[in-house]
C-alpha cells in the first residue's frame, strides 16, 4: 500500500509518517515546504530518506491529480491546512488552502476512480462555538457547529465537502476532530502553548501560557492513530468523529509540569483568559466504530514529551526556531 500524506512535514504528519514507517508501507509525502525538520524530530534523522517527498501546493487540483494517479496512491491522509493564526491574518489565503485544498484533494480520488477507497481528514474541535453556548458537559458528535473563527467555518466546510462527495460520488470519508493537540513536533497554532511550554521548561527558558480555562488535550500519536486506523477501515459514508483525550485546566497542565519537571518551577506560567474553543468532547461514535481505543494520560504524555525534549536537546537536536533559540 502507498499512502498519500498531505501537509506530511507538519506535527501530525510527522506522527503519521511515523507510524506507517514502523508498519514498513510506502509514503508519498506531500507538503508546501522542502523543510522536513519536524519530521526528522519526530521519526528520526532519516526519515526524510525513507519516504517519497513532493513538494507542491494544495491548491494546485490539476497536479495533485497527476500525482495520485503517477505514483498509484492507494490510501489518502489529509492534514494539509493554515492554522487559526494565518487563517485571522489572512482568510482569502486560509480558505483557498483549506477549503479548496480539501475539495481538491476529494478531486483527485473522484479523477482517479477505482483507485483511492476513501478520504481521511483532520477537521476539527474549532466547528463548535464557544463552551457558553452549550449545556454542561462534553460536546457530542452531533453537537450544533457554530464556529467563532475562519478557521472553524473552514472546517465546516469540510465536513460538507466530505458528506457531499459521498452523496453524489459515493467517496467514502473519515473526518476527525480534536481540540488541543501536544506532543512533541506541536509548535504552531493556539493550542501549541503547552508543547511550547514544555520544551521551554527543558530549555529553561521563561514561558507564559497566554490562556486559561479547561481543554480537551490529546496526544499527537494518539491523533496519528485514528487517522491510520481509518485509513485502513472500510467504512462507507462521511464520517465525522471527535477525538477526545484528557480534559484538564491549564493550571493542572502546569501543575503537572512542574511535577514531571522540577526545574519548570518559576519559569513556565500561564495567564487565566477564557479562548473561543470548546472545553470538552466525547468521543463516543470513535469508541464504538474503531474501539475500544486506549488514550494516553496528560501526566504520561507530558512524561513523553518531556523526556523526547530532553533526549533531542543532549543529541544537539532539539529545534527550538518557534522560542527564539
Amino acid at each position: 500500500m502507498t499512502t498519500l500524506v498531505t501537509g506530511a512535514f507538519g506535527c501530525i504528519g510527522s506522527w503519521v509518517i511515523r507510524g506507517l514507517l514502523g508498519a514498513g508501507e510506502r509514503v508519498v509525502a506531500f507538503d508546501f515546504s522542502d523543510d522536513p525538520w519536524r519530521l526528522k524530530l519526530v521519526a528520526g534523522p532519516d526519515a526524510p530518506e525513507r519516504i517519497t517527498a513532493v513538494r507542491g501546493d494544495i491548491a494546485d487540483r490539476d497536479a495533485l491529480v497527476r500525482l495520485v494517479g503517477e505514483r498509484g496512491i492507494d490510501r489518502i491522509i489529509h492534514l494539509a491546512a493554515w492554522q487559526v493564526p494565518l487563517c485571522r491574518k489572512d482568510p482569502s489565503g486560509g480558505a483557498l488552502v483549506n477549503v479548496v485544498g480539501t475539495a481538491n484533494v476529494f478531486e483527485a480520488v473522484r479523477l482517479n476512480p477505482g483507485q483511492v477507497p476513501r478520504v481521511v481528514y483532520v477537521s476539527s474541535a474549532a466547528v463548535f462555538g464557544a463552551p457558553h453556548l452549550y449545556p454542561p458537559g462534553p460536546l457530542a458528535d452531533d453537537a450544533p457547529r457554530l464556529p467563532g473563527t475562519h478557521y472553524g467555518v473552514y472546517k465546516v466546510a469540510n465536513e460538507e465537502t466530505a458528506r457531499v462527495y459521498w452523496e453524489e460520488h459515493q467517496i467514502p470519508s473519515s473526518g476527525f476532530r480534536p481540540l488541543s493537540v501536544y506532543g512533541p513536533g506541536r509548535d504552531f497554532g493556539v493550542t501549541a502553548a503547552p508543547t511550547l511550554a514544555m520544551k521551554a521548561a527543558v530549555l529553561k527558558r521563561p514561558y507564559r501560557i497566554p490562556y486559561g480555562g479547561r481543554t480537551d488535550l490529546i496526544f499527537v500519536e494518539d491523533v496519528a492513530g485514528a487517522l491510520t486506523a481509518a485509513a485502513r477501515a472500510t467504512l462507507d459514508g462521511a464520517r465525522v468523529y471527535n477525538l477526545h483525550g484528557e480534559v484538564v485546566t491549564i493550571a493542572d497542565v502546569i501543575r503537572v509540569l512542574h511535577d514531571e519537571w522540577p526545574a519548570a518551577r518559576g519559569v513556565v506560567s500561564h495567564d487565566e483568559v477564557p479562548t473561543p474553543f470548546a472545553e470538552a468532547l466525547a468521543d463516543d461514535r470513535y469508541q464504538r466504530e474503531f474501539g475500544p481505543r486506549a488514550r494516553t494520560s496528560f501526566r504520561e504524555g507530558t512524561r513523553r514529551t518531556l523526556e523526547e525534549f530532553a533526549r533531542l536537546q543532549k543529541e544537539g537536536r532539539l529545534d527550538a526556531r518557534e522560542l527564539g533559540v
